[in-house]
């Protein structure tokens, strides 16, 4: 799979931020309604201007074990990384430094991607494995965020947190 590894420091994203969980697939049906709701009152045009930092686009954030006694649950964010000051009624969120797998796609295939990415690329991946587990059954266990970037047009980024196996 097409992709390149690209190391951050630690980064801060501010943006929405919306609570949801893997159980029942409800972030499946919480993150789309999520962005409907950002995009039909035009709240990302508050974010564009704030993007001075890589990775550079609007990216939906999934950090993961934010309630240690469910494993499911997650905090979902639609932001930008930027070194601005975080406006009033915006919220922010620090990013920790890491080594990033990123993988080019459309909005069409970024599903397909993602899949691939934790059924293929990573199980056959020499050189790194996920920092995440548990994408099967919801209950996750995790070193960093999953991001997908979105671009110009239909691109996207799918930025996954890995290590150099070993």
């Amino acid at each position: 799979m097409e992709h390149r590894i690209v190391e951050l420091e630690n980064f801060k994203l501010v943006g929405f931020k919306k609570e949801s969980t893997n159980e029942n697939r409800q972030g499946m049906k919480d993150c789309p309604a999520f962005w409907n709701e950002i995009l039909s009152s035009n709240k990302q045009n508050d974010l564009l201007p704030m993007i001075n930092h890589e990775p550079f686009g609007l990216i939906g954030a999934s950090f993961y074990n934010t309630d240690k006694a469910d494993a499911k649950k997650f905090d979902y964010y639609i932001a930008v990384a930027t070194t601005n000051d975080t406006p009033e009624g915006l919220i922010e969120v620090e990013v920790p430094a890491n080594t990033w797998a990123v993988f080019p796609c459309t909005r069409e295939t970024s599903g397909k991607t993602q899949f691939a990415i934790v059924t293929k690329w990573a199980p056959e991946s020499e050189e790194y494995e996920l920092l995440n587990d548990g994408y099967a059954t919801g209950d996750m266990i995790s070193g960093g965020p999953d991001l997908e970037v979105y671009g110009q047009g239909d691109d996207i980024e799918i930025w996954i947190p890995v290590r150099k196996r070993g």
